[in-house]
């Protein structure tokens, strides 16, 4: 299985290889740094294709699952345009992104001491933040920690306080908190004060998030499906 699943990643690994070099080294025209930024998550979508056809179980999760990453994809070419209105979009594709991954990792168990830890890492976040916040950005900002705060709940809700918590668990589960230090990261350097290495800090945690977000909930569709 996971032999298989490191040769159909493989043009996701290139990808994101292809995006840092060229963000990080070249000045390049915005439709290609858009389409090399969006390459890494359309391998992640062709990688669920491929296991959707694969399980015949808990296949709405998958689609609940490929949903995610193409709204994600739509959210980070709106996120590179300098349209404050558009910056706003790409957040809120993001933030249905997460409704996804919501639904897909699913309420059973409920693990409300999971939930309160991931509430409690996400108020800390907005006090931090909301000392350099208009009104209106706290609002948008709350909406969205909420989401975001509810996502990486149900991905740790069979990892944290579990005594028989699995790799597979996990996986989603560090890949939920990726997101946070990602998201946290850009909304820091976008609202508070620059922060040194930013750009690479965001797109490799960002792209980790995403990958350990998309091989849990594959991961634990196998798993029940066997």
């Amino acid at each position: 299985m996971v032999g298989n699943e490191l040769a159909i990643l493989v043009p996701f690994f290139i990808s994101v290889c292809i995006y840092m070099i060229i963000d990080l080294t070249f000045s390049v025209p915005f439709w290609m740094k858009g389409l090399t930024k969006i390459l890494p998550i359309i391998s992640l979508c062709m990688f669920v294709v491929h296991n959707e056809k694969t399980f015949s179980y808990g296949h709405h999760s998958l689609r609940k699952l490929l949903m995610g990453l193409i709204l994600s994809a739509v959210g980070d070419v709106l996120l590179l345009t300098d349209d404050n209105k558009l910056f706003i979009v790409g957040g809120a594709m993001f933030a249905f992104a997460h409704c996804f991954y919501i639904s897909a990792f699913g309420f059973k168990p409920l693990n409300l001491r999971a939930g309160g830890l991931m509430a409690s890492v996400v108020v800390l976040g907005l006090i931090f933040l909301s000392k350099y916040c208009k009104v209106l950005q706290m609002l948008l900002l709350c909406c969205y920690a909420t989401l975001i705060g509810v996502m990486a709940w149900r991905a740790n809700a069979e990892a944290l306080f579990c005594r028989q918590r699995t790799a597979t668990k996990m996986t989603g589960a560090i890949g939920a908190v990726l997101f946070i230090v990602s998201d946290f990261t850009v909304a820091t350097n976008q609202l508070c004060f620059p922060v040194p290495h930013d750009q690479f800090i965001v797109m490799t945690t960002y792209y980790l998030a995403q990958l350990f977000i998309t091989l849990g909930i594959v991961r634990d569709n196998k798993r029940k499906g066997d």
